[in-house]
């Protein structure tokens, strides 16, 4: 039936098949969700904006059950959902595709589907699924498994694990944080699809050059308010980030000139790290100088990870070599909680980690603690850290404040050499700029920059030079002056590589 004969549709397109209304949540003294509303219609794509801390997280779990809120209430169709129930959520039709996808790797496209629902059911369940992946558009074979997919594929295994269930609200959690460009159109195209099948999609995502390629509806939290709920027509880039900043100051972008490049301050030789199927880096031939950004592009999982840890002294090769002419090397890893940071420690501590033996900071029988806290409070002003006290602990920091600490404590040693890996994912617009002005900053002064990223608009941007990176070897090298995005984002997906 029709959408334009059905009266549950005619009645949800009225009221909203999904309506928040009041929604107040808090931690401790922190107001996270403050009387917000939201709407979703059936058939409708809806963007979901805000800083890092502005509410979306918590919303989106009131909305799943994750989080029992303080007050308000939540309609599906019209009947009031049970909050705080992970179950009440999912029977009311409400699914999220996380971040991370949350699939088994060794279990098929069909078994990773059905797991959880029923008992496997053979070949009608395959049929099944595969009549339901042609239908929202995608390409995948239900017979494969998992770990032989590509990272777009998984993310439309992730989606079809939900149509399978037969939820109508879809919440998609940053979903091109790590797909290329031609991946990230597919989805948009299959997101377009299955809104007009009647499905309501909630899109969040911190790139907002993709709101107005594939929603029509955006909602912009701001300190735990909604400051906008509008028709994304009409609206650019640069005004969703004055509503979701607050001011104009922070647009996201950084202008840049071309670096001036100078010494060879890195040098990757045939490099080779083996990783536990196939080879994290092949072969790897590279170098970095003083004063330029070599900015490096791929989808997730093309030995990035390696990359990173070979270019900054972490691991060694187990052929070729690494030769360094730094005397300081800055390194800011994709993890930033886990490997860069300690979450137990407080922020003083991790901000002192370089320099706890340095005759500033200790002596032979004890640690200047003064010292110690006298440098955090500097380092807190510089970088704009979001702490109340520096004795405030790292993992209570948002993913913002994370990367604040981690780059003042790396770079505030003006290091000769920076090797920066996913170093703005899951930031917001502000503190993303914040990032990027620091590198191009410390490239200015001369040091060489390894930017390591899978959003290409910031490579492009930053990069003096541009390599493409595919399962562990490059294939690709382009200068400022000829970046082409399309050529680069068919190369980053394996199509076109030499």
């Amino acid at each position: 039936m029709g959408a334009a004969s059905d009266p549950g549709a005619a009645s949800d397109a009225a009221r909203g098949v999904l309506e928040a209304r009041g929604i107040t949540k808090s931690f401790g003294d922190r107001l996270a969700n403050d009387h917000v509303d939201l709407t979703v219609h059936r058939g409708e794509i809806r963007a979901l904006l805000g800083e890092n801390g502005a509410g979306k997280t918590t919303l989106i779990s009131v909305l799943c059950g994750q989080y029992q809120p303080d007050g308000g209430l939540v309609t599906v169709h019209g009947r009031t959902l049970t909050l705080g129930s992970p179950r009440a959520a999912l029977q009311a039709g409400i699914g999220v595709v996380h971040q991370d996808f949350r699939l088994v790797p060794r279990f098929t496209v069909t078994e990773n589907v059905v797991l959880g629902t029923k008992a496997w059911g053979g070949p009608k369940d395959e049929d099944t699924v595969a009549a339901q992946a042609s239908a929202a558009g995608f390409r995948l074979d239900p017979r494969a498994p998992a770990w032989a997919l590509s990272v777009g594929e998984l993310q439309q295994l992730a989606i079809l694990k939900l149509l399978f269930r037969g939820l109508e609200i879809l919440i998609l959690d940053e979903p091109t944080a790590v797909l290329s460009p031609p991946q990230a159109a597919e989805l948009f195209k299959s997101m377009r699809t299955l809104a007009a099948a009647g499905k309501s999609i909630i899109f969040i995502t911190h790139r907002l050059r993709e709101v107005g390629a594939v929603a029509s509806e955006v909602t912009i939290l701001r300190q735990g308010k909604v400051v906008a709920d509008r028709a994304v027509a009409g609206l650019d880039a640069q005004q969703m980030s004055v509503l979701m900043i607050g001011s104009s100051d922070a647009g996201g972008r950084v202008e840049t000139r071309p670096g001036a490049a100078g010494d060879v301050v890195l040098r990757l030789e045939a490099a080779t790290v083996e990783g536990r199927s196939v080879r994290a880096l092949d072969d790897m031939h590279l170098e970095v100088r003083r004063g330029e950004i070599v900015g490096v592009a791929g989808i997730s999982g093309n030995g990035q990870t390696a990359l990173a840890e070979v270019a900054a002294g972490i691991i060694r090769p187990v052929s070729g070599r690494r030769e360094s002419a730094a005397a300081a090397v800055a390194y800011i890893p994709e993890d930033r909680l886990n490997r860069g940071l300690v979450g137990a420690m407080s922020v003083t501590d991790n901000l002192a980690l370089r320099r706890y033996t340095s005759r500033a900071m200790s002596h032979p029988l004890w640690i200047w603690t003064d010292r110690m806290t006298a440098l955090a409070r500097r380092l807190i002003d510089a970088f704009n850290i979001p702490v109340r006290k520096p004795s405030t602990r790292v993992a209570d920091l948002s993913g913002g404040g994370l990367q604040r600490v981690l780059l003042a404590r790396e770079l505030s040693e003006q290091p000769d050499l920076i090797i920066a890996a996913q170093p703005t994912r899951g930031l917001d617009v502000a503190s993303a700029a914040m990032v990027r002005e620091q590198l191009v900053r410390h490239r200015d002064r001369g040091a060489g920059v390894m930017l390591i990223s899978e959003d290409l608009d910031e490579v492009l941007e930053l990069s003096d030079r541009v390599l493409v990176l595919f399962k562990g070897a490059v294939v690709g090298e382009y200068s400022r002056g000829k970046l082409n995005r399309a050529e680069i984002g068919l190369r980053m997906g394996g199509e076109g590589a030499a």
